[in-house]
């Protein structure tokens, strides 16, 4: 079932271009943005925030927790992703933007959000039910990018640029499948630490992905801000690790020559080092070709450690604890 939901992505974004397509927001006067969610529902926000960085002129933040900041007011756009909807940290987050009178939109499949949204006639962008939160990226990422374009806060240029991903991901399918079977079997039974010089976002994902669908501890980085601390803990090796670093076009000259000299580091000490080189002419068809190199290693990795990639129980567990 994993590797459908996976082989669907591209058409997952196109599905996504028309689920948000006829969105419609009448919110004005908005001084800042909080974009909350968790887990495989909040990392569409994620990548969101890190494409539109250098573009939006207002505060924007990422939160991953129970509530939102003190800064937090009427005049605060607070978008919430919830993929099933009954996300605890989440939804007491959809509380406080009440009480803060915050101008709230909602994504979501169902679920308590939706029902709360309904009540106060909030916008929501109501994503198709029956899948596992950390396979709808493509949803909830073209969703926010929607938000924020509709409150012209960016401009329609990104859809070119989702429209050029569906392609190239199309196209290079099946070259993407052979390229993840290779490096599942490079880092199995090893201690991945994935780095990247451009979008913490990337490697994020990878993390999350050969966490729940793998069953695999890793790390990750972001250069430079590893050549402050991290690079000296390589000092004092006590496992195997295998470094994993993603590269695009879009990686700063400087980044580079410092991903350069870290390499050198790795090698020195055998560590051996992949390297996940992005393809595409636009930022996101890089992002999006990455990411889906990125779930089809998970997914390979998985069938290499005999797992199931969907089953997430330790997590049912916890939320059943929590409950109680």
């Amino acid at each position: 079932m994993m590797d459908k939901y996976i082989s669907n992505f591209p058409e997952q974004l196109s599905d996504a271009l028309k689920i948000t397509q006829n969105l419609l927001l009448n919110y004005n006067n908005i001084q800042n943005i909080i974009i909350t969610g968790m887990g495989g529902s909040g990392i569409g926000g994620t990548f969101a925030y890190e494409y539109t960085y250098n573009n939006i002129q207002i505060p924007v933040l990422i939160n991953k927790s129970y509530h939102l900041p003190a800064f937090v007011n009427e005049n605060t756009l607070v978008i919430v992703s919830s993929y099933s909807g009954n996300t605890e940290e989440t939804l007491q987050c959809l509380n406080d933007a009440i009480q803060k009178k915050s101008k709230v939109v909602a994504i979501t499949s169902g679920g308590k959000i939706l029902d709360i949204c309904k009540e106060k006639n909030f916008p929501v962008i109501i994503l198709p039910k029956g899948f596992p939160p950390r396979t709808c990226l493509g949803y909830s990422f073209v969703a926010v990018l929607s938000i924020l374009n509709k409150l012209n806060f960016i401009s329609s240029d990104w859809k070119n640029e989702i429209e050029e991903s569906i392609s190239l991901l199309k196209k290079e399918q099946n070259d993407i499948r052979q390229q993840a079977k290779g490096i599942a079997q490079q880092i199995q039974k090893t201690f991945p630490i994935i780095y990247t010089l451009h979008s913490e976002a990337l490697a994020f994902r990878l993390r999350q992905q050969l966490n729940e669908n793998s069953k695999m501890l890793c790390s990750h980085h972001i250069i430079p801000e590893m050549n402050h601390n991290e690079i000296v803990g390589w000092k004092c090796l006590s496992a195997q690790h295998t470094v994993i670093a993603i590269l695009t076009d879009f990686d700063l000259p400087q980044n580079i020559k410092r991903y350069t000299f870290c390499k050198k580091v790795f090698t020195e000490l055998n560590v051996p080092v992949i390297e996940m080189i992005a393809k595409g002419n636009s930022l996101l068809a890089q992002w999006m070709y990455i990411v889906h190199l990125s779930d089809w290693i998970s997914y390979e990795l998985a069938i290499l450690n005999n797992v199931d990639p969907v089953e997430v129980n330790v997590i049912d567990k916890l939320k059943n604890e929590l409950q109680k």
